[in-house]
């Protein structure tokens, strides 16, 4: 039988919340204007960098732009665009609060957190839930855009051998969806391995298929957000509304007013909706929802309340 693990989002924790870490410039509107020759100059997001700023001086010439600043934001006035380029190789689309470490043989590529320079690491000592965020996606053939997160303390690494003793957590999404010019909403869970706080956040941002990405795919991300749950409240010191699940068929609005709201919808870690339905009472019937295991946003509307919280299925 699943158990669901109804984690509250509301109100009363707005202070709280918005107190945690959350990732440097993560809505893409500041950016550099960063010269790569005496006639040439590139734009990189303030706190990112990207393969024209890796540290290795004789490849950095030669690589391509891969990074540019995109008018097309899911709110603001920027995004991120990337965008896979054939040279000597074919050149993945990334960007990263770290820095690059590129090579001729990819196998040898990585890209790291550089504790001793604050323009090449992303300091961060919080321990969030998740993290979300939206993007567009065209990718060509069976390319796959992907989205990594590693917390970790000291050295930061991906990929890594080396420094596993010092990764707290790591988050990863990948997905070869076609979105068009439409953003979608994606949601990634942390995995911790250790309980100890992280110094730093080492994120990367890939327009391709890590070792194998395709020529010419693009994505766009925008609106990057840490989520954090509940587990240090109790439910009984709780005065505003909240959501638990009865059993595996029924959501329980509590603490408040059901008839405030008029529709429920459950939607997935890309933003789809996995199962919507009417709210008539405080029990909210979703007998006929098929939820994997995985992460959801329970939404409940009405003509002037809207109360959202997050379900984790396994």
């Amino acid at each position: 039988m699943k158990k669901f693990i109804v984690l509250w989002l509301a109100i009363t924790c707005f202070y709280i919340v918005q107190a945690q870490n959350q990732l440097e410039n993560a809505g893409f509107e500041n950016w550099d204007e960063i010269a790569i020759s005496t006639n040439d100059t590139i734009r990189e997001p303030v706190d990112w960098s990207s393969l024209k700023t890796s540290d290795n001086a004789s490849l950095s010439p030669l690589a391509p732009v891969v990074c540019w600043r995109s008018a097309e934001a899911h709110s603001g006035s920027y995004s991120v665009r990337l965008e896979n380029i054939a040279t000597l190789v074919i050149a993945n689309g990334t960007v990263t609060t770290g820095r690059v470490h590129p090579d001729l043989n990819m196998a040898k590529s990585y890209m790291y957190t550089d504790p001793a320079d604050g323009h090449w690491n992303n300091p961060f000592t919080s321990r969030p839930d998740s993290i979300a965020g939206w993007f567009r996606y065209i990718p060509q053939g069976s390319d796959s855009v992907q989205v990594k997160v590693l917390l970790h303390k000291g050295n930061g690494k991906e990929p890594d051998t080396e420094y596993l003793g010092d990764r707290i957590a790591t988050a990863n999404f990948r997905t070869g969806v076609n979105t068009g010019n439409q953003w979608m909403r994606f949601s990634a869970p942390f995995v911790y391995t250790s309980d100890q706080a992280p110094q730093y956040a080492l994120v990367i941002l890939d327009s391709g298929n890590g070792f194998f990405p395709v020529t010419g795919s693009i994505a766009f991300f925008d609106d990057l957000t840490m989520i954090y749950n509940s587990t240090s409240f109790k439910k009984e010191a709780l005065t505003a509304e909240f959501l638990y699940l009865l059993g595996n068929h029924h959501i329980v609005i509590e603490g408040g007013r059901p008839e405030n709201y008029a529709f429920a919808r459950i939607l997935d870690i890309t933003g789809r909706t996995a199962w919507s339905g009417p709210v008539t009472s405080d029990r909210i019937d979703i007998s006929r929802a098929d939820l994997k295991n995985g992460i959801y946003i329970v939404s409940l509307t009405g003509n002037s309340h809207v109360l959202t919280q997050k379900i984790i299925v396994h």
